[in-house]
């Protein structure tokens, strides 16, 4: 009887050590996973808060090439832009997306017949009826824009608010280059 009753505490002892590990193991990797989900949330949290930005746009400022609620993704780090590109930016506290249509050091005028002049030429792929306004004092007068200025305009000019409303965008007001739109359809 004393046999069985030290082996059953034997077996009961082995029983108890295996169990501790194996719950020190799964301790282990509970806060393995623990650490990597905490550093892959601060790793995601950095890069969309210093690299990378999330915008919806709101409105048709920017149709057809932007629609109302669209998701767009943009690049914060961005130095330098050329025009032509679509841009999220602040003015006067909120924030907008426009593309640029001049850069620093041209000069740009909009003439009362509706016509956009960029250092004097013309451009042609211009609504004409929708570009003039004769209540917008910042944008209908001819503006020579400085170092670090851009005069940036919305696709559809009936509807948007933007340079020529606004006046030029200095490049510190720029968030950043859209780099990705993700198109809502109905969602």
């Amino acid at each position: 009887m004393e046999q069985s009753i030290q082996f059953d505490r034997a077996g009961s002892t082995e029983e108890v050590i295996r169990q501790r590990r194996q719950r020190t193991i799964l301790r282990k990797l509970r806060n393995s996973d623990l650490r990597k989900a905490a550093f892959l949330a601060v790793f995601l949290m950095l890069l969309f808060r210093c690299v990378f930005g999330v915008t919806f746009e709101y409105g048709s400022d920017m149709k057809p090439a932007i629609g109302d609620k669209d998701l767009l993704l943009y690049y914060r780090l961005q130095d330098s832009y050329t025009g032509g590109d679509v841009v999220v930016y602040e003015k006067r506290g909120v924030e907008m997306v426009g593309r640029i249509a001049a850069m620093p050091g041209e000069t740009v005028e909009i003439t009362k017949d509706g016509q956009l002049v960029i250092n004097g030429y013309t451009q042609a792929d211009i609504n004409r009826e929708d570009m003039y306004n004769p209540g917008n004092e910042n944008g209908t007068g001819k503006v020579t824009l400085k170092s670090q200025q851009y005069y940036i305009l919305s696709d559809d000019h009936s509807v948007s608010r933007d340079s020529r409303t606004l006046g030029v965008v200095s490049k510190n007001e720029i968030r950043g280059l859209v780099i990705t739109v993700i198109r809502r359809r109905n969602i």
